[in-house]
C-alpha cells in the first residue's frame, strides 16, 4: 500500500513539473480562433435579419433592440432619436417588414476590426394612426449593402446601411458642445438628420429658471439669407415636447423638422421661447457647423418620407 502511495506521489510530482503541451494540443485564445466561413456567413445574415425586424418593432420598445444591434456614433445617435420621435408621436405606430433577400457578400478589413458586407433587399413600412386624423403610411426602402463590424466571433454590429438610396451615415451630422444659454434656459443642438424630404434637428432643452418656458412658433424657424441681406423664414414642424410648456427645473428632448435644404450656407436655426413675459432667442448659424450636405437620392430609390 505504501508503495502505491509513493508511486502516486512521484507521478503527481512529475506531472507538476511537466512542460505545458505545445503545438495543436495546446488550447488557443479566443482571439486566435478564426470562425469558419459558414459561421461568418450565417451570423452576419442573422444580424441583418434581426436588425430589420428590430427596426420595424422600434415603436414597441423605443428602439432598444435596434440600439443593441448598431454601433458607431452616427447609428447609435440615430437609434436614440428614432425612439424619441416615435415616443412623441400623438397616436400609435405599427411597423411591418417586407423581405426580398439577404445575401452575404464577403468580409473586408475595418479599422481595428473585422468587417463584413451583406446585400439586403427589404422594406419597412410604418402605419401611423394619429389620435386626430386619418391613418397614413410611410415606407423605408432598405435596398443595398449593409456594413457590419465583428465584436467577437459570430457576433456583429451594424455600422452603416443603405436607406432610400443613400448610405445612412451620410445623412447624419453630429454636433459637439453646441449649447446656447440665457436666463437659466439652455438649448443644446445634438445632431441633424438630413434624410429626404426633410432636415430634422435634434435638441436637448433645459429650463433651470423659476418660470415655465414655451416655444414661440412665429419667431422660431430656419432662416435663409437672401442676396439682398434679408432673411426668408421656413416654418418648422415641432415634436410634441415643443408644443407644451416646459416647467421650471425640467429638461426635455425635442425635434424640429424643416423642408430639405440643398446647402447649409447662409442658414441659421433659431428657437425663441417666451419666458416670464419676454422672448429668449437662441441662434445656431449652420454654415460652420454642417460639414457636408448629402446629394439627393436616386429617383428610383422609392418612397422617402417618414
Amino acid at each position: 500500500m505504501r508503495r502505491h502511495l509513493a508511486l502516486a506521489a512521484v507521478v503527481l510530482a512529475l506531472g507538476g513539473c511537466a512542460r505545458a503541451p505545445v503545438g495543436p494540443i495546446a488550447p488557443l485564445a479566443l482571439e486566435q480562433v478564426s470562425p469558419a466561413p459558414a459561421l461568418i456567413d450565417a451570423s452576419a445574415r442573422e444580424t441583418v435579419l434581426g436588425f430589420v425586424h428590430a427596426y420595424a418593432a422600434s415603436p414597441l420598445d423605443g428602439g432598444a433592440a435596434l440600439a443593441r444591434l448598431v454601433d458607431g456614433p452616427e447609428l447609435q445617435r440615430w437609434a436614440t432619436w428614432l425612439g424619441v420621435r416615435q415616443a412623441q408621436f400623438p397616436g400609435g405606430i405599427v411597423g411591418r417588414v417586407e423581405l426580398r433577400h439577404v445575401r452575404f457578400l464577403g468580409t473586408e478589413p475595418l479599422a481595428g476590426a473585422v468587417g463584413a458586407r451583406v446585400a439586403l433587399g427589404a422594406t419597412v413600412r410604418f402605419t401611423f394612426a394619429p389620435d386626430e386624423g386619418d391613418p397614413f403610411e410611410r415606407a423605408r426602402i432598405l435596398d443595398g449593402p449593409v456594413t457590419l463590424a465583428s465584436v467577437r466571433p459570430g457576433d456583429w454590429r451594424i455600422i452603416d446601411f443603405t436607406r432610400d438610396g443613400m448610405p445612412m451615415t451620410d445623412g447624419i451630422q453630429l454636433f459637439r458642445d453646441e449649447v446656447r444659454a440665457e436666463g437659466g434656459v439652455s438649448v443644446r443642438l445634438d445632431s441633424l438628420f438630413m434624410f429626404p424630404p426633410q432636415w430634422q434637428f435634434n435638441l436637448v432643452i433645459e429650463n433651470r429658471s423659476r418660470r415655465p418656458i414655451r416655444l414661440d412658433p412665429d419667431a422660431t424657424g430656419l432662416y435663409v439669407e437672401r442676396i439682398d441681406g434679408s432673411f426668408e423664414r421656413y416654418e418648422g414642424v415641432p415634436s410634441l415636447a415643443l408644443d407644451v410648456p416646459l416647467p421650471p427645473d425640467r429638461g426635455t428632448q425635442a425635434l424640429l423638422a424643416f423642408p430639405q435644404q440643398d446647402s447649409a450656407e447662409g442658414r441659421s436655426l433659431v428657437l425663441t421661447f417666451w419666458h416670464d413675459g419676454r422672448p429668449l432667442r437662441f441662434s445656431f448659424p449652420l454654415e460652420d457647423l454642417v460639414s457636408s450636405v448629402p446629394p439627393p437620392p436616386p429617383m428610383d430609390a422609392g418612397p422617402t418620407a417618414g
